[in-house]
């Protein structure tokens, strides 16, 4: 059941590989983005954190034993390469299978031109319609809003929501409500509360990685977590 919530010790030992063994590529260049280089906090208390509102969740949280929570940027590169990248393999192999929950926490800690515009839209588009489809054209168009004035922007993001067959009336209110903007901050207080320092940053199991993690460590990390708890196995060591 996904309220098992402990990390066990086959399982741990290869999560905190995943902070020593880091991702592919270039370190990030932001201060707030962890780019490449993953790195392990102590446990954080995934249960505790208010998602009210902000948290985008895939998967079977009745029955899958494994909790990710990851926090993202949409200005980041980083968090784009993770989802061109890693996510989909992740996804096919966890959480379409009912291993892991997926809950996807759109924050705008980064400070990136039109990035509350462009968490504002996913969040607002997701009231209406599905939000995988509205992340992915964000991600895919950010090296065109990053560039563009906040009214270029704007339009922008009205055309993508256009896209996603929503009741734009609806969604122009929804950009435009305090409510919105209260519910990113309270993204960003919750990663602030898990610990986050930089994005792409995930809770695997209460445990802070911050920095996406090479694949196949990503994967042989969930693939053993996921085997330790279906099992039972004990938190305290061998």
């Amino acid at each position: 059941m996904a309220g098992n919530r402990g990390v066990h010790w086959c399982g741990m030992a290869l999560l905190m590989a995943l902070g020593a063994c880091g991702a592919q590529g270039e370190a990030g260049s932001a201060p707030r983005e962890a780019g490449g280089e993953a790195t392990m906090g102590a446990a954080a208390a995934d249960e505790r954190l208010d998602l009210t509102g902000v948290v985008q969740e895939k998967g079977d949280p009745e029955n899958a034993p494994v909790v990710v929570i990851e926090f993202s940027d949409f200005g980041c590169v980083f968090c784009a390469r993770f989802h061109d990248g890693s996510y989909a393999a992740l996804r096919d192999e966890f959480v379409t299978t009912g291993d892991v929950v997926w809950r996807y926490i759109p924050v705008t800690i980064g400070g990136f031109p039109n990035g509350d515009g462009a968490a504002s839209t996913a969040l607002c588009v997701a009231d209406q319609t599905s939000f995988p489809a509205i992340r992915d054209r964000l991600y895919a168009e950010r090296d065109v809003w990053l560039r563009q004035s906040s009214d270029e922007a704007r339009q922008t993001f009205r055309g993508f929501a256009a896209e996603q067959s929503v009741d734009l009336a609806v969604w122009d209110a929804c950009m435009d409500d305090p409510d919105t903007r209260q519910r990113l901050t309270a993204a960003n207080r919750a990663a602030g509360a898990a610990g986050v320092g930089g994005t792409p940053s995930f809770l695997v199991q209460g445990f802070l990685v911050q920095g996406a993690p090479a694949l196949e460590n990503f994967q042989q990390a969930l693939r053993q977590l996921v085997a330790d708890v279906r099992a039972g196995s004990p938190t305290d060591g061998p």
